[in-house]
């Protein structure tokens, strides 16, 4: 397991939780989508095709940014809109540590793992937004934004408990004990202990989570990813729901709807980085 050194316990947002399953104690939708890693614009065309109502919500299981050309876009819709909330993945945990607004255009020693994994991409998508069609670049406001995505990262939940589900980036151990006490490190970063699991991890909610692509279950991006094992009410004791929008044959978006169980997903748009629109100008 690739990881940092946090020992700290998972962090849970209560408000949240009650927001969320108020939604759905009263007819609402709430929809789970897998991990963004900078496709904005994927993410808000699948949105759109949800066709919300104000009722409804929307839970992004972190990995929001990396790889992909608009990070920076992809925290803005999440952190403008109401509707959405999101847990923490394993990519915003590196990004919280790694991210260097005063070196923003070169890459230092501390960043070069985070770099080589996607970093390099979100940095290049802060520059992009706020260079203007001339190439004018405005390193003021982009230090302003960053500490004000930072900021709201860093105070996002790990997971979020439901009463019938669990949501959380990557998953839980079956060996770590106590669910709520296992560390954030686990939960942004755990795989096969996980997966493999021969009993439910939490007997009473199905766990939905991001983190492990189809591809690696050996599966096609069109699917999702459900466990042999059962909850005693016969729903699958975890469920994955990363289509990898950043490679395959197929990348794609997934949405999974915990009311009524519905699956939406969206091919991935390939759009055009701001610094290439300006290059053409």
């Amino acid at each position: 397991m690739m990881s940092g050194c946090d020992t700290m316990h998972g962090r849970r947002n209560r408000k949240i939780e009650e927001e969320l399953q108020s939604t759905l104690d009263n007819g609402g939708n709430v929809w789970v989508i897998g991990d963004v890693h900078g496709h904005a614009d994927t993410l808000a065309a699948l949105i759109e095709s949800l066709n919300l109502d104000s009722i409804d919500r929307v839970v992004l299981l972190g990995d929001l940014v990396d790889r992909g050309p608009k990070s920076c876009e992809v925290i803005r819709i999440a952190r403008e809109d109401s509707q959405i909330f999101c847990v923490l993945g394993n990519h915003e945990e590196m990004m919280l540590k790694q991210f260097d607004v005063d070196n923003i255009g070169t890459m230092t020693a501390q960043q070069a793992g985070w770099y080589y994994i996607g970093g390099r991409a979100t940095a290049q998508s802060y520059i992009d937004d706020f260079t203007g069609t001339s190439g004018d670049f405005s390193r003021f406001d982009l230090k302003q934004r960053a500490a004000k995505d930072l900021a709201w990262l860093d105070a996002q939940p790990h997971h979020i408990v439901l009463d019938d589900f669990r949501l959380v980036h990557a998953g839980y151990s079956p060996w770590d004990g106590d669910l709520d006490l296992q560390s954030t490190d686990t939960l942004m970063w755990v795989r096969g202990e996980f997966h493999n699991a021969i009993t439910p991890v939490d007997e009473n909610r199905t766990v939905i989570f991001g983190h492990s692509t189809m591809p690696g279950f050996g599966l096609k991006q069109s699917e999702i990813w459900e466990s042999e094992v059962e909850l005693l009410n016969s729903r699958p004791a975890a469920i994955g729901i990363d289509s990898c929008c950043y490679g395959g044959d197929e990348p794609q978006l997934t949405a999974f709807n915990l009311l009524t169980g519905d699956v939406v997903k969206q091919q991935v748009i390939h759009s055009v980085k701001a610094s290439q629109r300006a290059s053409t100008v």
